[in-house]
């Protein structure tokens, strides 16, 4: 969670939230003729917050850069539904505690505290309002966030401290409407940070760059893989078995030798008309299973490729004795005898 902690510390926060504190300033000593200027740069602020949540989750690894398109009042409600719904909870612990009892008011004090990282994660995942007072919706999440929601409502103790703090010690009003701007933001990367953690166990389909790239570099290799297949099949088809041979034994230099990759060519190679080059690749690829001891995926291999080529041969033949051996101690009678040899 370290990297959540440092997002809002990153250069756009920082500019933006700078920007913000000069106008937020402007506004305060313009007084009612601020109001205008304040309401609005408060609403851009709350709604990049959702932005900067969204990137998070979306597993992007740096926060956003504020556009145009992310402050349209139309696009974006959720900041609005977010302070109406704390208002609300405010209003309800005041009247709890004016009409029921201190006890009371503290108590729906704790609980609004207690849930508002849920309503925010929930506003921030369905975009609705109701479903971010739907107590099931809070529980389920509460209940895949598990131990790190604890966290979450630590953090939001120690931010709404640090926000009261603020506001009563610092003498510099920028400097605290800067801090607290800062505190916001952590709350909500944090709160994405969360949400990204979790997004198997909450079925978010997101991820991080670096899983990202790996995918795409993934999705290249097998395109070159089956170029190069394409090439070497087309010399076996002519008759060219070495040229063909010759291009896998280039590849697997080039990206092996690795289990993956074996079992890729022997896959691909299993079903063409020539045998001879799933062939030498399944001996090939059994030669170093054995050498590092991953006896039971030998004989795996082995049992693949006689269901595809019933005319397979073990070799060279100190291997094949070696896989008959392993397939008499497995009790596999029929592979020891397909093999080829007799104990």
């Amino acid at each position: 969670m370290k990297r959540y902690f440092l997002l809002p510390l990153h250069s756009t926060p920082l500019l933006l939230v700078a920007t913000f504190s000069i106008g937020l300033l402007m506004a305060l000593q313009a007084g009612l003729m601020g109001i205008p200027l304040g309401f609005l740069l408060l609403s851009w602020f709350f709604k990049y917050c959702f932005v900067l949540l969204d990137s998070v989750v979306a597993g992007d690894a740096e926060p956003p850069v504020l556009s145009i398109e992310m402050v349209n009042p139309i696009s974006e409600q959720r900041p609005l539904a977010l302070a109406l719904l704390i208002i609300a909870e405010g209003m309800l612990v005041v009247a709890l505690h004016k009409h029921v009892g201190p006890a009371a008011g503290l108590c729906a004090a704790i609980v609004a505290t207690t849930v508002l990282p849920a309503n925010m994660a929930v506003l921030a995942m369905t975009r609705n309002p109701f479903y971010a007072i739907w107590p099931p919706a809070l529980l389920a999440l509460i209940r895949a966030l598990g131990r790190d929601y604890v966290a979450l409502n630590a953090v939001t103790l120690l931010t709404a401290g640090g926000i009261y703090w603020l506001w009563v010690h610092v003498t510099s009003t920028g400097l605290a409407l800067a801090a607290m701007q800062l505190v916001y933001m952590l709350t909500f990367a944090l709160v994405g940070g969360a949400l990204f953690e979790h997004r198997l166990e909450l079925g978010i389909d997101s991820k991080t760059r670096e899983e990202r790239l790996a995918e795409r570099d993934a999705r290249e290799h097998e395109t070159e893989r089956r170029r190069m297949l394409d090439r070497a099949y087309a010399n076996f088809r002519v008759r060219k078995p070495i040229e063909g041979w010759q291009e896998i034994e280039t590849w697997l230099r080039q990206h092996g030798p690795a289990q993956l990759e074996y079992r890729a060519l022997l896959e691909a190679t299993s079903t063409w008309d020539d045998v001879r080059a799933a062939d030498r690749l399944a001996n090939e690829f059994v030669g170093l299973l054995l050498a590092k001891r991953s006896n039971g995926e030998a004989l795996s291999v082995v049992e693949q490729r006689l269901a595809t080529n019933p005319q397979f041969q073990v070799l060279p033949p100190a291997q094949a004795t070696r896989v008959a051996e392993l397939a008499a101690a497995a009790g596999k009678r029929s592979l020891q005898g397909r093999v080829g040899l007799k104990l």
